[in-house]
This record gives C-alpha cells, structure tokens and sequence, in this order.
C-alpha cells in the first residue's frame, strides 16, 4: 500500500493496590417527641463520640475527624387508621474519620455503635493523594503503550511498518460511546461478632483512545 492509513484504537490498563485509608461516615441521630429532650440526647451522644475520636487520634490510626453542625426538623407522621399523629422530632450530627489503620477503625467504630444513636454509614477505602497521582500516571502510561502495541499490530497485518501517533486522548474524547474510567473504591467486609473491616484494593484504571497514521 502507498497511502497512509488512519488506524484508531483504544487503550487501556489498571492496577489493584490495597487501600491506605478508610473514611468512615458515622451518623448520630435521635428521634424524639420533645425537641429538647431530642438536642439534649444527640448533644450527649455526640460529645461521647468527639471524645472517643480524640482519644483514637491520640492513640493512633486515626488521621483525621470533622463534624457538621446539628440538623433538626419536625413532622408528624401518618398512623395506621389514617390520622395525623403527635410530631416527632429528629435531631442528627454527621461525622467523617480517615482512619489509616483497620483495626484501630475497627475497634473504633465497634466501640462507638454501642450507643443505640450512632450509626455506621458506610466506609469508603481510598489512596492518599501522592499514591493515588502516582498511580494514576503510571497506569495512564501504561494505557497509552497499549494503544502503541494495538496501533502497531494492526499496521504489521496490512504489511505496514511506520506508524507515527496523530491524537491521543481519554477514553470518549475522540469518539462519543465511551466514558473515560476512573479510580473506583472497593466495599468493605464485616462480621457477625463486631465489626471488622477489611480493606479492598482500590482500582486506578484508565483508558485512553488514539489514532495513528500507517504506511
């Protein structure tokens, strides 16, 4: 062949790494027909859990703990004949932990669920910041060599040998069915006898879409 040939290919790679920090979202929340005997409980039930925090933070393991100001509203729920009932008033505090140690998340949050108003929302596992920029370009390297390699082997089976790169880009900027990927964050596990988190890897993935020019 003597014309140049537009080749487009995708790209891609990933990497499995074991998570560094769990975030745990923990919700204090107290549900009562008095509204000050509803502050007065989510009051004492979140000095409790800021004292705790405190002292895993001393101890170790946990990075890190911030809180929202208290939220409170009213209704009046619905009984079962049809009827407006008296208004209970629901009174909540949200917390965030970064936690860099499972166990001490563990124990912490084992601990703290103890108090029927506190509760676990969920805990996403993460990289820190360098280990997740670092990562994110090495696998964004490795993506584009996988498109060089795709590109080539195309080339090689039309008997074309010099494939030079024209674009490069993630994933559904050079065409529009395909959505970029990204760093996704794996669920925890627990057990019947406490809570014990165990730390999924985190997968950094990407993909990257590139055309080259053959001949």
């Amino acid at each position: 062949m003597s014309e140049d040939v537009t080749i487009t290919v995708r790209g891609s790679h990933e990497e499995r790494i074991p998570a560094e920090e769990g975030v745990a979202r923990i919700e204090v929340r107290v549900d009562h027909s008095d509204r000050g005997d509803a502050m007065a409980r989510l009051a004492a039930s979140g000095q409790r859990l800021r004292e705790r925090l405190d002292a895993q933070a001393d101890s170790g393991g946990l990075v890190s703990w911030t809180s929202s100001r208290a939220q409170v509203f009213t209704d009046r729920p619905w009984g079962p004949d049809g009827s407006r009932l008296d208004p209970v008033h629901h009174a909540s505090l949200e917390f965030r932990a970064v936690f860099d140690d499972a166990d001490a998340l563990s124990a912490c949050i084992d601990a703290a669920i103890t108090d029927p108003a506190v509760q676990l929302d969920g805990i996403d596992w993460r990289l820190t910041e360098a280990t997740g920029l670092e990562a994110r370009d090495r696998v964004a390297r490795a993506a584009v060599e996988d498109a060089v390699a795709r590109a080539r082997s195309y080339a090689a089976s039309l008997g074309l040998h010099h494939v030079t790169a024209i674009e490069v880009a993630d994933a559904g900027l050079l065409s529009s069915d395909s959505a970029p990927a990204g760093p996704m964050m794996m669920k925890s596990a627990a057990a019947d006898n406490g809570i014990v988190m165990r730390p999924d890897e985190v997968v950094v993935a990407v993909g990257v879409e590139a055309r080259f020019s053959a001949r």
